[in-house]
């Protein structure tokens, strides 16, 4: 399996308050249904990155997700991102045409994950991401409160979303992945650093926030162990980088 698509974590380890803080917004948002078992997933739909997770489930389950990178054979995943409208995980099932997909869900029941809504956002940004309510009762008072709430929840799907947007930059949530001292995004910002471009003329060529420039010029100064965006030109191409 491809190494690239490994998790890095949920949030960083050094970000557990704000992972923590992430998940109390989401759980406000929810309404009635707080303290309801949910997943919040996103990914680039372009870019082969390890997805980013803020959930409830059992954390045994989570590692065991992470680690064997479920989210590649997840037919709830899979569905979503073929659909715009929220579908029960019944339908997502029926549709689904791997073995693996379905010993998956075999594998979740262990941890009473078989049962569930899922609310889905194709964002212009070209992210996917899917916000998934688990059933752990009754399930016609499971389908009757999705039912009810599904326009709460697709705007809770919409706000939270956005709200992670706004807290971070794209390539702060999905680096890319890095083949040597510096990724593909990090050379591309310094070789334009290198011809004398401002962050704000970067930003325009790469159809990035200037923000999200100098956050990689601040990678790349660490990475390179240098203080500024000139050292770190130089440092580049002493190392035979640039």
């Amino acid at each position: 399996m491809d190494s690239r698509l490994k998790y890095s974590g949920f949030i960083p380890a050094d970000e557990s308050n704000s992972n923590a803080c992430l998940n109390l917004e989401l759980e406000k948002l929810l309404g009635d249904l707080q303290g309801a078992s949910y997943a919040y997933f996103a990914a680039p739909r372009n870019r082969e990155v390890a997805p980013l997770i803020i959930s409830n489930y059992p954390s045994r389950w989570l590692k065991a997700y992470k680690n064997a990178n479920y989210h590649l054979i997840d037919p709830i995943i899979h569905h979503g991102l073929k659909s715009c409208a929220p579908f029960s995980w019944s339908d997502a099932l029926q549709a689904a045409s791997c073995d693996k997909s379905r010993e998956l869900f075999r594998r979740s029941s262990q941890f009473r994950i078989c049962s569930g809504a899922t609310f889905t956002l194709h964002d212009a940004c070209g992210m996917f991401s899917s916000l998934s309510l688990c059933n752990s009762g009754s399930q016609a008072e499971f389908e009757r409160r999705m039912a009810d709430q599904q326009g709460q929840l697709q705007m809770a799907l919409i706000r939270f979303h956005s709200r992670l947007l706004s807290l971070r930059a794209m390539d702060e949530l999905f680096p890319e992945p890095q083949t040597g001292p510096l990724s593909a995004r990090e050379l591309g910002v310094l070789k334009w650093v290198m011809m004398g471009k401002a962050y704000r003329e970067i930003a325009l060529i790469c159809a990035i926030s200037e923000r999200t420039v100098k956050f990689h010029m601040s990678n790349i100064s660490g990475k390179l162990q240098v203080c500024n965006a000139k050292q770190a030109v130089y440092e580049a191409q002493r190392q035979g980088i640039l």
